[in-house]
């Protein structure tokens, strides 16, 4: 069963809300959809290299990545005066998929 957590609800492309996300998404396609909507990336820092291989991907959003523990990766995004964060963990595969996400302002 798929874990799923919502957002912000409300048509995208009027209220600012970003597309929906649903935990164990591949950042990469999280990624795609939320350029569609508008949505730009807009890391908090840049990342150090260790982190961009870390994260196993060269999406624009990256921002950091932990060297240990879950490896816990964070990506953020901004449209307008919205900002979203969200963080992955590594799949089996090394992808990044979403743990969670929060707003950073």
């Amino acid at each position: 069963m798929a874990l799923s957590q919502a957002v912000l609800s409300g048509d995208d492309a009027t209220n600012g809300a970003p597309p929906a996300l649903s935990v164990n998404e591949p950042i990469a396609k999280v990624d795609g959809r939320f350029l569609a909507a508008g949505w730009r990336p807009q890391p908090a820092q840049n990342p150090l290299p260790f982190e961009r291989r870390l994260a196993g991907n060269s999406l624009d959003s990256l921002s950091s990545c932990s060297g240990t523990g879950l490896g816990l990766c964070r990506y953020d995004y901004r449209r307008g005066n919205d900002a979203l964060a969200v963080v992955t963990v590594p799949g089996a595969n090394g992808e990044g998929l979403v743990h969670s996400w929060f707003h950073p302002d």
